[in-house]
């Protein structure tokens, strides 16, 4: 009977241990993941913090914690982590003592720029015994903007010279109502709302308001995400939204108002990134923002038959405005939409990003607005920071 009692009372206190602890063994167990910074750029190095803390005087002996992130995040460590269609599946097993934290940094380099978020954090314990397991999913509120590496070429940076010498050339034309120069005479020219009746009483002789030139020039920048080979070029979009962001840099680090347009979905929202004109210091990091969450993933709308109006209907006038379009794609329409912003009298030119092996047919009367940029081979990965 000794021995039987014996037994009984070890299956008693197997089965009590057991049940006690699968009700507490995630209580006050806080599991966090978290990117070391809100945002980077492709071919940086971050970090993803792995934070476990075990606030009770239960033990865990085996902890896993699983989660799911890009493949175009690359671990250091690529222990423990396989390949998931096109995510990455993380399992890390952890022994975790009472009142333990455990903090891991895994570090990783990003590869391509996107909007990362963690997919799929759950967290598995092993009963005392490890007869069995105890599944819990958790939210991951872990956000990483990785930005687009500024396109640099010499063929690009020439450009972009030329660009500067346009638009800057082309700031004092335009009179600012709301600055005022000085007073001068009537001339024939003049209009009678430009009239200083105040001076004209004082002097006797009709006189006229001066008003200074603007330095207000801004830019638009459409980028066209649009794809008409059989075979998708996805390395020339993406050349193409680098050189978006080092257009955009190097407007905005001379304060000129810039605006960028594209025909690509977001990955969040779904609509077209776009972002409107402005010229403050934050402004390159809405641009960025924007440009990263761009979504490749399946072929984008139609150029034309998304901005027409937004190229078309200017809110600016045409000497204010200056439009830069990349684009790697030369469709018809597309083509014949830069024709009629040519007949309009429009300001802008056609940066058109093409490989080696390209032809790329460019209709004769926008020859004078287009620049190829060539992109070559290997040019389009990013092997290091």
């Amino acid at each position: 009977m000794s021995l039987i009692g014996i037994i009984l009372g070890a299956f008693l206190l197997f089965y009590l241990q057991d049940r006690l602890y699968c009700r507490l063994w995630d209580k006050d167990l806080s599991v966090s993941l978290e990117f070391s910074g809100k945002s980077a750029v492709e071919g940086e190095e971050c970090e993803l913090c792995e934070r476990v803390e075990n606030r009770k005087l239960l033990p865990i002996p085996a902890l896993k914690v699983k989660f799911q992130v890009s493949r175009q995040l690359q671990f250091a460590d690529e222990e423990g982590v396989s390949s998931v269609t096109d995510q990455y599946y993380r399992n890390d097993v952890l022994s975790i003592r009472p009142f333990m934290r455990h903090v891991r940094r895994l570090r990783f380099r990003c590869k391509k720029r996107g909007y990362y978020w963690i997919n799929g954090l759950d967290v598995v314990a092993g009963t005392i015994f490890l007869s069995g397991e105890l599944p819990r999913s958790l939210e991951s509120g872990a956000r990483l903007y990785v930005y687009p590496r500024a396109h640099r070429s010499p063929e690009f940076s020439r450009t972009l010279q030329r660009l500067n010498g346009e638009i800057l050339s082309r700031r004092h034309l335009l009179e600012d109502p709301f600055e005022f120069r000085g007073i001068r005479e009537y001339g024939p020219q003049d209009t009678m709302r430009e009239i200083n009746w105040k001076a004209t009483a004082r002097t006797g002789e009709l006189k006229v308001n001066m008003k200074n030139y603007t330095a207000g020039k801004a830019v638009r920048i459409f980028v066209n995400l649009e794809d008409g080979a059989v075979m998708r070029r996805e390395e020339l979009l993406e050349e193409s939204i680098r050189m978006a962001a080092g257009a955009a840099q190097n407007f905005l680090s001379q304060g000129i108002r810039t605006a960028v347009y594209t025909n690509g979905p977001d990955i969040v929202t779904g609509e077209l990134v776009g972002m409107e004109a402005a010229s403050a210091p934050w402004h390159m990091e809405t641009v960025n923002r924007g440009l990263a969450r761009i979504d490749l993933s399946d072929r984008a709308p139609s150029f034309v038959r998304s901005l027409e109006e937004t190229v078309l209907g200017q809110k600016e006038t045409s000497r204010a405005l200056y439009t830069v379009f990349i684009s790697s794609d030369a469709q018809e329409d597309f083509q014949e939409l830069l024709e009629e912003c040519a007949r309009r009298g429009m300001d802008f030119c056609w940066i058109c990003p093409v490989r080696d092996q390209d032809s790329v047919k460019i209709h004769n009367a926008l020859e004078p607005y287009a620049q190829r940029i060539r992109i070559q081979e290997g040019e389009t990965e990013w092997d290091g920071v």
